[in-house]
């Protein structure tokens, strides 16, 4: 009898325990952008308890629930948490990481796809650490170390390779460069097998019928490589004939693609006098190391090389960047799921990159709830997190971002951040505020 009080008495401490972290959050007068149809709930109340949406209905309802918190919201705009799919974790340490989370985090940006484990990383390990509800981050997804023609050689080495991320447990597999065809096919299908999507570059050896039997292409500058003479630096004639025709294909293949038009667009930051002078004036170069950001603009940058100072490589840029953003227009008439990728590697900055790309979109013609959409519903479906996240619902996990702008009338207005709720935990404009400050004190230092 004892031994069953004393259970009973342990189970009621853990529930009570349970209890004490319960916060019941209102959000009121606010206008909720659900995602789940194009339109506004106009002067709605969002309840929260702990972690999930429990409750959504008009202000003037009577609100029938206790609450510890209500949070006056009248004229700001809610939408989903925003995500990333392609991310880089430039860091070795938790330290590191935990920097890049609130860059991420700051910018509204509360799920990220991991896209490589460098050298000297353990990024499954990174995944557990971060997916806790008890560290500030946001949602990690991963793939395992990028796959090319240095790792994969042989039929062989691709069966190896996929049964290394099955054992690991990685999300993704991702290929990175050109592979011999026998070893591409023979990756291709054991992944399949095992049940892990493979993302990546395109095959730009190869026809490109190839590269749509991946789950998502990363870079929509690797498709338009793809039809052209890259060695010998042509590049594509891209009409919109052309792009329509290709996106036609990649419709019909099912596959994603994340456009990371901000990294391509970025080379002209280094190839135009003006653009540069803008580059090394940015405000938010504070939120890069020191040493990593004067070495992007020194002349040892890849983009100082004599190629990018001469005509034919400034037409060589030019022509791949009009190429790009006419062909990711057509992708999304044609009605091809798009990502929000922003490949924040380099002089990019996290979380900023994630807004930079969705205003790449916008500059392309794709319409601000499309973009919307790419960045919250589509990563929601990709990731496998549907019946957590993407949208705001009831039930859903209460990951969102409230708003100061409409972003319905101009993307850039997601940077208008008053609050992100992520992991039970509301953290309002003063506290993301000093997430900044942090960041840029240590990297003074």
């Amino acid at each position: 009898m004892k031994t069953i009080n004393l259970r009973i008495g342990l189970l009621l401490i853990t529930m009570t325990s349970m209890q004490a972290y319960s916060e019941t959050l209102v959000f009121e007068h606010v206008n909720v952008i659900p995602m789940d149809k194009e339109h506004v709930l106009y002067d709605h109340r969002v309840v929260v308890v702990d972690d999930k949406i429990t409750r959504i209905e008009p202000s003037t309802a009577k609100l029938e629930i206790k609450a510890d918190r209500i949070i006056e919201s009248k004229g700001q705009f809610m939408i989903p948490g925003l995500s990333d799919t392609h991310y880089h974790q430039n860091g070795w340490s938790t330290e590191e990481d935990d920097l890049q989370y609130k860059l991420l985090i700051a910018n509204g940006v509360t799920s990220i796809l991991g896209m490589g484990e460098w050298e000297g990383q353990d990024v499954i390990a990174t995944r557990y650490r971060a997916n806790k509800k008890s560290t500030l981050s946001p949602f990690f997804s991963t793939v395992g170390p990028q796959l090319d023609a240095n790792n994969i050689k042989t039929p062989e080495d691709a069966i190896k390779m996929v049964q290394f991320h099955k054992d690991r447990g990685y999300d993704f597999i991702k290929i990175h460069g050109n592979i011999a065809q026998d070893a591409y096919f023979t990756l291709l299908e054991e992944a399949e097998k095992a049940g892990i999507p493979t993302v990546g570059h395109t095959q730009r050896d190869k026809p490109f019928e190839v590269a749509l039997r991946m789950a998502s292409i990363v870079h929509a500058e690797d498709i338009v490589m793809a039809f052209s003479d890259e060695g010998n630096l042509k590049v594509v004639d891209m009409d919109e004939i052309l792009a329509n025709n290709i996106a036609k294909q990649v419709k019909d293949s099912g596959i994603y693609v994340a456009p990371t038009l901000s990294t391509v667009d970025m080379i002209q930051d280094w190839t135009d006098p003006q653009r540069f002078k803008a580059l090394k004036a940015r405000e938010i170069n504070k939120y890069l190391p020191k040493d990593s950001l004067a070495w992007w603009l020194s002349p040892k940058s890849d983009y100082f090389q004599p190629f990018f100072k001469s005509e034919h490589g400034l037409n060589y840029i030019d022509k791949v960047i009009k190429g790009t953003k006419m062909l990711t227009a057509a992708l999304h008439n044609a009605g091809v799921p798009l990502l929000i990728g922003s490949d924040c590697f380099g002089i990019q900055v996290t979380g900023f990159s994630a807004h930079e790309d969705m205003e790449q979109l916008q500059s392309a013609g794709v319409p601000t709830y499309d973009i919307l959409r790419a960045a919250t519903v589509m990563a929601a479906r990709f990731l496998n997190r549907s019946a957590s996240a993407g949208t705001i619902n009831e039930g859903k996990n209460a990951q969102f971002v409230l708003l100061d702008k409409n972003p319905l009338l101009d993307i850039k207005n997601t940077r208008a951040i008053a609050g992100v709720m992520l992991k039970g935990k509301w953290h309002d404009k003063k506290q993301l505020t000093e997430m900044l400050d942090q960041v840029e004190t240590a990297y003074k230092e």
